[in-house]
């Protein structure tokens, strides 16, 4: 093995700890927000609320998380490993009221589908929007 690759695939492992430290740390952080004031919203969408508006205050800079994020993401099969051994687990329950089980998950991954296209069109759509501001109102230099 190369030892030029090493310190690279060290450098990005330390760099997604880091960064899903700090996502877990946000999550905690949503967790006791969550307990002290009874909401009825979940901690991790909590996180979430936290994670944006830092990102748009300018508080967290994207690239403090988005490895992590990215990791995340592409181990996210991993989390539906739950979901098939407890239909495997209650094969009766599955086949005497699967239907409604099917239609509740079907409704549900139809409704987070629409959800997730519309907030990737407008983060686009925002993003672009941005991205024109910077490049047309550009920095002006100081002159010694």
């Amino acid at each position: 093995m190369s030892t030029s690759i090493l310190p690279t695939k060290l450098r990005h492992l330390v760099q997604v700890l880091l960064q899903l430290s700090l996502l877990i740390v946000i999550w905690w952080i949503a967790s006791i927000i969550q307990q002290q004031f009874n909401l009825p919203i979940s901690a991790g969408v909590i996180g979430l609320l936290l994670v944006l508006l830092a990102l748009l205050s300018g508080i967290f800079n994207l690239q403090w998380i988005k490895t992590g994020s990215d990791f995340i993401l592409g181990e996210l099969v991993l989390l539906f490993i739950p979901c098939v051994v407890g239909i495997i687990k209650y094969k009766n329950l599955f086949l005497t009221q699967g239907w409604q089980l099917v239609l509740a998950v079907s409704i549900g991954t139809i409704c987070v589908m629409v959800a997730t296209a519309y907030s990737v069109y407008v983060g686009f759509k925002l993003e672009a929007l941005l991205k024109q501001k910077l490049h047309s109102n550009p920095p002006m230099k100081q002159e010694k």
